[in-house]
């Protein structure tokens, strides 16, 4: 076999290969032999049937067989020797085979870049100080007494943001009523009415009371609930009966033992080292965004362009079809479609150089993932999710994702490695200076 390669591309090679007739002929005897024991022709006994009433019945099968056999072998054979990494299928030519002549073809194909790094060990890096504050708890039970909060009656007084509303309600078109409801609660700072989109909802309704009445116009969408009024411009009229707002409890021993504490002073110390491991995770995660920022610039090498066009694609759909699910409008969507594709294209960028990246450190390194990384992994996986390791382990086989869980490990454990070998310079956070005015407030 004669192969000759060409560069074509970013990451693209062209195979031109030539198989001298002898192998052709061999292959052909052998895949006529195949016929040949397998066949079934009438007056003869299986295996017995002539060559040539083989050749006249099965030709073009044989030469597809041939054709199938050669190139496979022939593309298997230049990967392995020139050492290639292909990506995706490989495209091939037009294959014309004949008998008694050499067996040209080309295929064109992708494969991953072959790179060097600069010294990745030594990383400069900074690290903010963790330090949970008392105004960063007084947040937190501040959202937890949030969570906690009821709906009050409003007896007097106008509608706000964070209200709800009980309300009669009826969408008229032309004069005519076409759809009505009652004792409807309706979410202030939402954008629905039952199931009518209603953009201006909340602007309608802040600042009204207890039996006004609100009128607003609306697109009748293609889910409406009255088939021909689907789609048409109508007027919704919505009659306040009752204001209703969310009213926190009390921070205090009480609201404590609603979520299990015996104590404010017990929940508040659960708070205070809870806050802790979130302020060290997401130090840990800036970290390794510093160092991923790094490994992106030394990655200086030309990326396969097929292979991003296609993973962008894939991402640019799932934006926007997250996007429709959202209730986006599809002009909107399609106003920024571009902008979407550049951010589509940048990611898949990044994360495709990122994993080559730390997959060449990590060979470089050696380092692997071991049963007992994997195990450990499942347990917690299994823990967040309330299974046994088993039960985990079998979900995460069937969904066939246990080498996406060994890629993930093993791309943690080159960050470990690289954020221990890391110079870390801890950082003071930034104190923020007072306004003029309130400086001058303050000497007063």
């Amino acid at each position: 076999m004669n192969i000759e390669i060409e560069e074509v591309g970013p990451c693209k090679k062209l195979l031109k290969f030539e198989i001298p007739k002898e192998a052709i002929d061999d292959e052909w005897q052998k895949q006529l032999k195949e016929v040949a024991r397998m066949a079934n022709l009438p007056g003869f006994r299986k295996g017995k049937a002539p060559r040539k009433l083989l050749e006249k019945n099965y030709g073009d099968k044989i030469i597809d067989e041939v054709k199938r056999a050669v190139v496979s072998e022939s593309y298997q054979q230049a990967i392995e020797k020139n050492k290639l990494s292909p990506i995706g299928d490989p495209d091939i030519g037009d294959i014309d085979l004949e008998l008694g002549k050499p067996l040209k073809f080309e295929i064109t194909l992708e494969v991953l870049p072959t790179f060097e790094l600069g010294e990745y060990k030594g990383m400069q890096l900074k690290r903010k100080p963790v330090s949970v504050t008392d105004e960063d708890i007084d947040k937190a039970l501040a959202a937890i007494s949030k969570q906690k909060a009821q709906l009050t009656v409003v007896k007097a007084g106008k509608v706000k943001v964070e209200d709800f509303i009980i309300c009669d309600c009826e969408v008229g078109i032309n004069g005519d009523v076409v759809w009505s409801d009652q004792e409807l609660e309706v979410m202030v700072s939402g954008s629905h009415v039952a199931d009518i989109d209603v953009p201006d909802l909340k602007d309608s309704l802040v600042g009204a009371k207890s039996g006004d009445k609100v009128s607003v116009d609306v697109e009748l969408g293609g889910n409406f609930s009255v088939e021909q009024h689907r789609n048409k411009s109508a007027k919704m009229e919505i009659s306040i009966k009752e204001i209703k707002r969310p009213k926190s409890p009390e921070i205090d021993d009480e609201l404590a033992k609603q979520v299990g504490y015996d104590s404010l002073g017990e929940l508040k110390e659960f708070m205070s080292k809870r806050l802790e491991m979130e302020k060290k995770r997401m130090a840990e995660g800036e970290m390794q965004e510093q160092i991923s920022s790094k490994l992106i610039e030394m990655a200086d090498f030309e990326m396969p362009e097929d292979m991003i066009k296609h993973h962008t694609s894939e991402r640019l759909y799932r934006y926007q079809l997250d996007l429709i699910n959202k209730g986006t409008p599809q002009q909107e969507i399609e106003k920024h479609s571009e902008d979407l594709k550049s951010a589509s294209e940048e990611s898949v960028v990044r994360d495709f150089k990122m994993s080559l990246v730390l997959e060449h450190i990590a060979e470089k390194e050696r380092i692997f993932v071991t049963e007992d990384d994997v195990n450990r992994r499942i347990s917690e996986m299994a823990g967040m999710y309330g299974l046994d390791a088993a039960g985990m382990k079998k979900q995460l086989e069937k969904m066939n994702s246990m080498s996406n869980l060994r890629h993930q490990l093993r791309e943690s454990k080159t960050l470990n490695l690289l954020m221990k070998e890391a110079n870390i310079e801890e950082v003071k956070e930034e104190v923020k200076k007072e306004t003029k005015g309130k400086a001058k407030q303050n000497e007063k």
